[in-house]
């Protein structure tokens, strides 16, 4: 029995596999937009004084000490609420952006914003932070849920559940607790408020290694992306890097000093990088303006902040998750921009925006009806106008009616949920022991009874969309010819409705022509003569600017613009189950394919296109475009493209697994663009089949997803709001991509020393690499990324010839 128990753990080792249980504690350090080659430059910078590294507690505990993946990637986009989500739950994606919005109800996700969730938990209306809801809703456990309550700590983050008020009241209580002097000069400065919460934290997560019960704690810092935001000055983000590494050495030297030790690892994680250079800065161009002028539509443009364009202590408000700037130009929206935005952005993410534009077939209605409704207008126009009012309601009855029904038996399904949770909720016991509250279950009833009363709002906003969509489909022509009909009643309020295709975007309706309704010969209405269009993708491409001072940033604020459309409407021979539309500009543009195999493994091609258009039929036409420079992530001219030059033709023309591309493209300018672009559009669950709550939390989160993203040329942002002069992030730029990973652990946790693992790898690898580290290697099976094997197989001694 010996022999063979012996012969099994030879095996194990054989095969590279963790010990059951070989680490009892995992700590995560997470620092937000900390880039991997600014932290590898420092490590390697030396101390003039001390002959040792810059950075003297990373250097001993994760380069000489641990081992480290300097190919480790973002997923999807470099934003810190989608990053995050795939680190903290090793999840495909779900949340693509820092802020989402929903085309039929106009709620914001805000899922950056700290304040509002503080107040609502006080007040028992909230429990968990916005992404955290989001993520419950479609049954997606974090990292942290994989833990027993009692065996847990977490620090202040984004995806936060409940609210440690000891760490509140003890971090301002430190704060304020000083001579009136020094309060009164860091009022005229700023208050860091969060500097003193993260001290209290660190003081508390310190506390907590000594309590072998504790066997999961994470610690979140936004310091460093904070300074690199607001300044490219290296010594000031050097201060930065030094105070993150001094928090490593405070970390470690208690780790060290805990009962579990031996036992515990000690992870560094950055969710992505920041594209800073010092000497450049990062330039900003006024997306808003844009979409308020007339040249871009004359937009009443929402936003999830208030855009930096006057001194007003209202932009300082931190409850705000929904600002609306209206246009002075609007040509048939005016003083309505409270009851109709045309326009929402995302600019929360500098390198890039999101943009959600109302249906261009709600502008066509609103305008028809406008018309119809002015008494001067003449009784051929009216006719002509009311005739082509219905011919475009009757285009997209079938389309509407299928809305209506599927809302009605998604609400449906949410009601009898709401009945049947309410009753729970009710039955929860009004005051809790305290084992009760030791084992968390008062934080789980609160929970049920947010998501009642969450469901019951949703059941408010989404019914009265479909009410509208349904009055307006019962609209009869004499109900148009008998009695003055107000839009209001029939296009849905704060609503951006279906998303646009490409036809629409080539052809946006923006308002009425110069010269009002025209009629063609038969008395018909005249629809291009009577409408203003704009083809959103040349204007938005030839955005530049005269003032550029200098001279590393180009004058054309825009590098390409990117959107999914429908993969049937391709040609056959580009037949795929998704595809991405990259557009540079007319000439330069491309299509992401992605398909699965047989066997369900991931592939995706690239394809070199020019000139693509859609027609009003929906069928997508195009010209192959030979490869050359310029083209959307720039992959042909790019030297380190792990492909040979007279290889790249034939390679670049065909299917290539996920893999494959990863090694091929990761150390180029855009590193893992083509990967990160399908997973950023990508739709993991898909909602037929699903029973009626099933299918209604799907469809939110499709209703969440913008028409299109623009990302900014090279040192360029969209964030309005602050216009972050020191770097950005949220691109695919490997600068911003590239992200921080960093182990080490006790001489029982089995890291490796020293060891620096070159395969690339991405987000997904994370949260199942924490699980085998700890056992829980069927956990980690059940995920969809690949663990970090070489963090295993290292362990073992590797041969001199290896």
């Amino acid at each position: 029995m010996r022999s063979s128990a012996l012969a099994r753990a030879m095996v194990v080792l054989l095969c590279g596999l963790p010990l059951p249980g070989a680490v009892q504690r995992i700590v995560i350090l997470k620092v937000d937009g900390v880039p991997a080659e600014v932290l590898e430059s420092e490590l390697q910078r030396e101390n003039p004084i001390t002959h040792k590294s810059a950075l003297p507690w990373i250097d001993h505990v994760f380069r000489q000490g641990g081992t480290s993946v300097p190919n480790f990637y973002v997923r999807a986009i470099s934003l810190s609420a989608p990053s995050w989500s795939m680190l903290d739950t090793g999840r495909h994606l779900e949340i693509r952006g820092n802020a989402e919005f929903d085309r039929y109800t106009g709620h914001a996700y805000d899922y950056l914003n700290f304040f509002p969730f503080y107040v609502e938990y006080a007040l028992s209306h909230k429990v968990d932070m916005p992404g955290v809801e989001v993520l419950d809703d479609l049954k997606i456990p974090l990292l942290i849920d994989r833990f027993p309550y009692a065996a847990v700590y977490q620090g202040p983050q984004l995806y936060q559940r409940g609210v440690r008020w000891k760490s509140l009241q003890h971090g301002l209580t430190n704060r304020f607790s000083r001579p009136l002097r020094e309060l009164l000069d860091e009022w005229a400065i700023g208050f860091e408020m969060g500097s003193s919460i993260e001290e209290q934290t660190e003081r508390e997560l310190i506390e907590k290694l000594a309590d072998p019960g504790v066997r999961y704690l994470d610690y979140f810092t936004g310091d460093y992306d904070h300074v690199a935001h607001s300044t490219p000055d290296r010594a000031a983000q050097r201060l930065a890097m030094q105070r993150m590494d001094a928090l490593v050495g405070r970390i470690w030297t208690a780790i060290e000093a805990s009962s579990l030790g031996p036992t515990t690892a000690l992870v560094l994680l950055s969710d992505h990088g920041m594209n800073t250079e010092p000497g450049v800065f990062s330039q900003g161009y006024d997306l808003v303006r844009f979409f308020n002028s007339q040249a871009g539509g004359a937009h009443h443009v929402m936003t999830n902040r208030h855009p930096m364009t006057e001194y007003k202590l209202k932009g300082l408000d931190p409850f705000v998750s929904e600002v609306i700037t209206p246009s002075v130009e609007s040509r048939y929206l005016k003083n309505q921009a409270n009851d109709y935005p045309s326009v929402i952005l995302d600019l929360d993410g500098n390198e890039r925006t999101a943009v959600y534009m109302r249906n261009s077939v709600w502008n066509v209605l609103q305008i028809l009806l406008q018309q119809i409704d002015r008494s001067e207008l003449q009784p051929a126009a009216r006719h002509a106008a009311i005739g082509a009012f219905f011919r475009v309601v009757q285009s997209h009855r079938d389309q509407w009616e299928k809305t209506v029904r599927q809302l009605r038996w998604e609400l449906e399904a949410l009601h009898q949920a709401i009945e049947q949770e309410r009753a729970r909720v009710q039955a929860a016991p009004a005051k809790w022991t305290a084992l009760q509250r030791e084992a968390g279950l008062d934080k789980a009833a609160r929970r049920l009874s947010v998501d009642v009363e969450s469901w019951r709002e949703q059941e408010r906003t989404y019914s009265e969309y479909a009410e509208a969509l349904s009055r307006l489909l019962d609209l009869k022509p004499a109900d148009l010819q008998k009695r003055r009909i107000s839009a209001e009643a029939f296009i849905p309020k704060h609503a951006m409705g279906d998303p646009n295709d490409i036809y629409d975007l080539q052809n946006y309706i923006v308002g009425p022509s110069a010269g009002g309704l025209v009629l063609a010969e038969d008395g018909s209405l005249d629809f291009a003569r009577s409408f203003e269009r704009i083809d959103y993708f040349p204007l938005l491409a030839s955005l530049s600017v005269r003032n550029n001072v200098q001279a590393q940033v180009g004058s054309h604020p825009v590098d390409y613009i990117a959107m999914r459309i429908d993969s049937g409407a391709l040609p056959r021979e580009y037949a795929a189950q998704q595809a991405i539309w990259l557009y540079h500009d007319q000439d330069r543009q491309a299509l992401i394919l992605s398909r699965h195999d047989a066997g369900g493994v991931l592939e995706l091609r690239y394809v070199p296109v020019r000139t693509l258009r859609q027609d009003a039929q929906g069928a997508i036409h195009f010209e192959p475009a030979v490869w050359a420079a310029g083209f959307p992530l720039h992959l042909w001219e790019d030297p380190n493209l792990a492909v040979a030059a007279s290889e790249r033709s034939e390679w670049l023309a065909a299917w290539h697994s996920e893999l494959d591309w990863m090694h091929a493209v990761h150390r180029t300018e855009y590193s893992n663009g083509i990967i990160a672009l399908d997973e950023q559009f990508s739709r993991v669950g898909e909602s037929a089949g699903a029973d009626g709550m099933e299918a209604f939390r799907r469809h939110k989160r499709e209703l969440a997803e913008p028409d299109f993203l623009i990302f900014a040329a090279d040192h360029w942002n969209f964030n309005v709001r602050g216009f972050n002069p020191g770097g950005n992030h949220g691109s695919f730029r490997r600068i911003s991509t590239r992200s921080v990973l960093l182990f080490a652990g006790g001489e029982e946790a089995g890291i490796p020393r020293h060891r620096e693992i070159e395969e690339p790898y991405d987000s997904l690898s994370l949260v199942p690499t924490i699980l085998e580290l700890m056992g829980k290697n069927k956990d980690a099976r059940e995920l969809p990324g690949r663990p970090i094997r070489e963090l295993f197989t290292a362990a073992i001694k590797p041969s001199a010839k290896r």
